[in-house]
Parts: structure tokens; sequence; C-alpha cells
């Protein structure tokens, strides 16, 4: 998508896919950056201060840490895990669509252990399995959907490590 003089000067101003979103829409795109401005203006700029190299680096390590075998955990930063690392039933798992096929082995495994629950009657660990295999399914048709989607190049971002303050 080329970009606008407008488009051009929303890059790197708000979330990602912003410009995107807004594209076209130049008053949107005027409202918005007018009330970020007026944001910058009420805050106090001792806010605006750089983050020491040992918060930038707990920063980058709570995404490293998000990294996981089916994709990648999309849990705000400085928030725990609520699911107990039970990742395929988490509404935050990104599935990698490159992971579809150890989804299809997740998947016989949990029929093969439900067969056996039902075998032995173990009622609740059915329902459990059925849970599971309910948000299995629904991740892997959401992989399957965006594996069919074209890539967006955006670019490679850089890095920039603060500056130790004191």
């Amino acid at each position: 998508m080329a970009k606008s003089g407008v488009n051009q000067s929303v890059a790197g101003a708000g979330p990602t896919g912003f410009e995107q979103h807004c594209g076209g829409h130049e008053d949107v795109v005027r409202h918005y950056q007018a009330h970020l401005q007026q944001r910058r203006q009420i805050r106090p700029t001792h806010e605006y201060r750089d983050a020491t190299t040992q918060e930038w680096d707990e920063f980058e390590d709570h995404f490293d840490r998000r990294k996981v075998e089916l994709g990648s955990c999309g849990r705000p930063y400085g928030t725990p895990c609520q699911h107990e690392h039970a990742c395929v039933r988490c509404p935050m798992l990104h599935v990698n669509p490159k992971m579809l096929p150890r989804l299809a082995e997740l998947e016989a495994d949990l029929l093969d252990r439900r067969d056996r629950a039902e075998a032995e009657g173990w009622i609740g660990e059915i329902e459990g399995i059925d849970l599971t295999l309910t948000f299995l399914r629904a991740k892997r048709d959401e992989a399957q959907r965006r594996a069919q989607r074209p890539a967006v190049h955006l670019g490679n971002p850089t890095r920039h490590r603060p500056k130790d303050s004191k």
C-alpha cells in the first residue's frame, strides 16, 4: 500500500495497523494526532524519562518468554499466565500456522485419551478433553485462516537500547 502524506505522518504514532485502518480517513487521523499532542502536553515531562538498562532488559525478557511451542502468547506485559500454561485453552495463544501438524498430533492424542476415558467411565475427564478439543479446533481453524492471508511486509524494526539513567 502506497503511503500518503497523512499516512506517513501517522506511521509510528499509534498502535500497529492504525495507519492501515485509518488510511484515507484524514479527519480521523488529524483527530487522533491532536488527541496525542494534547495528552503529551498534559503529562509531566519527568514521566517521559528513558528506561534504564534493567527496565529494558526486563521488558525484552517478557516478550522472549511469550514464545511457546505452538506460537506466541499475547498476554500483556507484566501479567502472569492465568491458565497454568494450558496454552491450547488460552485465548491469548496465537498459533503459528507452521505448527498445524503439531495441532493434528495433539488432537489425535486427545481423541485417544477420550476413547480411554469413555471406556473407563471417567465422565469428568471426558468433559475436560471435550473442552480442550473445542479450543484446539478453534485455534486450528484460525491458524488455517491466517495461513491463507497474504503476508504484509512491515519492514525491519530497529532496537534502541536505553542509556543507563541514574
